[in-house]
């Protein structure tokens, strides 16, 4: 008896010694298993976060437009009392390099900007008066002449055309040399083409 005693308690250890190794089996490999999960999920909320931080990085490789020594300025003045507008072309002066467009409407306020990029500025101011554009035809040795209506850096005098005052008519001839007055440098340039074919 004492026999089928130590049996049972040897099978019941037997058990007992499967069931603790197979529960530390499966520990072992739920705990592999569970790692591999907890890494791939922290690889995974890294990208994430990776992927966050990137989208909430300032973006500061915007370029503002500024002005260079090879930008392009035109000055606009436009003359209320005539409508005339007057352009002149140049290049920046020091003093506008590397300003921006707030920049400019910031220091320059009596100017309006018409329009501003890296290659061109275009700037216009108003004046109340007349412009310069302000002639009068008439004839300088035996041509037509444009004069100024009033005098500019002490001359009177515009251009001489090669226009002979003889090739016109002798009603023409006669309104040239009394003066004709023409406002505007397009409607001396069409008064000139008229005369000269």
């Amino acid at each position: 008896m004492l026999k089928k005693v130590y049996f049972v308690l040897f099978f019941i250890l037997i058990i007992l010694v499967a069931i603790i190794s197979a529960t530390i089996g499966y520990n072992i490999y739920d705990n592999k298993n569970n790692k591999e999960i907890v890494e791939e999920t922290i690889d995974k909320s890294q990208a994430n976060v990776n992927f966050i931080k990137e989208e909430e990085k300032p973006v500061d490789n915007i370029q503002v437009a500024k002005i260079t020594p090879s930008t392009k300025m035109t000055y606009e003045y436009f003359y209320k009392n005539d409508n005339i507008t007057e352009t002149v072309e140049d290049v920046p002066p020091y003093f506008l390099i590397d300003l921006t467009r707030n920049d400019l409407e910031t220091n320059f306020k009596d100017w309006q900007i018409k329009s501003f990029s890296q290659k061109e500025v275009v700037l216009q101011k108003t004046i109340d008066g007349e412009s310069t554009q302000h002639y009068i035809i008439g004839e300088y040795e035996g041509y037509i002449a444009v004069f100024y209506e009033k005098e500019i850096n002490g001359t009177k005098l515009k251009e001489i055309t090669n226009i002979p005052l003889e090739s016109l008519s002798k009603e023409e001839q006669e309104e040239i040399r009394k003066g004709i007055t023409i406002v505007g440098k397009e409607e001396l340039m069409k008064f000139l083409q008229n005369y000269g074919s």
